[in-house]
């Protein structure tokens, strides 16, 4: 009886060495993707028309703040950097114009208020030492606080540069009609 009970032991004890051995290697087979979400109450939306009802941010322009969830994709693309998508839904209260003259705004920036729905996405690459992790966004983000803030969180205060790419972004209802950011 002892003898096997040494033997399950014995078992146990190589079993468990195999496994932990085996998962460094697991984690480094490939770069896969990660997804992380948070929600935004109060994220500042921004635009490229200011004017006498907007406010400034470093962003530029705000002319709306959205009740949103942001949800991340991240996949690795090389050493220390990573492709991310972000993608938002939700909802936008507007109190200025975001449109310029070019898109149909009498007075680019100034008083319009404006509420609908706000779907969009976009793209950033982000170098950083270390990989994300997703525990490290929380599940609600400060009021104010932008999606480069969130990335850095998601790359625990590591990353070293955070580069926007294209986006698109869609408002239902701007001024009686549904309005476009595109970049």
């Amino acid at each position: 009886m002892k003898r096997v009970i040494y033997t399950i032991a014995a078992a146990a004890a190589v079993l468990t060495g195999s496994v932990a051995a085996a998962a460094p290697a697991l984690a480094s087979t490939g770069p896969g993707s990660i997804q992380a979400v948070t929600h935004s109450a109060q994220h500042a939306d921004t635009t490229s028309a200011a004017g006498s009802a907007t406010t400034d941010s470093p962003g530029g322009p705000v002319w709306a703040y959205d009740n949103v969830a942001e949800q991340f994709t991240v996949t690795q693309t090389g050493t220390g950097t990573y492709h991310v998508d972000v993608t938002v839904n939700g909802s936008f209260k507007g109190f200025a114009d975001p449109r310029l003259a070019t898109e149909g705004s009498s007075d680019p920036g100034g008083p319009l208020t404006s509420a609908g729905s706000v779907k969009g996405t976009i793209s950033y690459t982000v170098t950083s030492p270390v990989g994300p992790d997703r525990k490290l966004l929380p599940a609600q983000e400060p009021d104010g606080t932008g999606l480069g803030t969130a990335l850095r969180q998601l790359f625990g205060g590591q990353a070293t540069s955070v580069v926007p790419g294209s986006y698109d972004f869609q408002y239902n209802q701007v001024a009686g009609a549904p309005y476009q950011q595109v970049g």
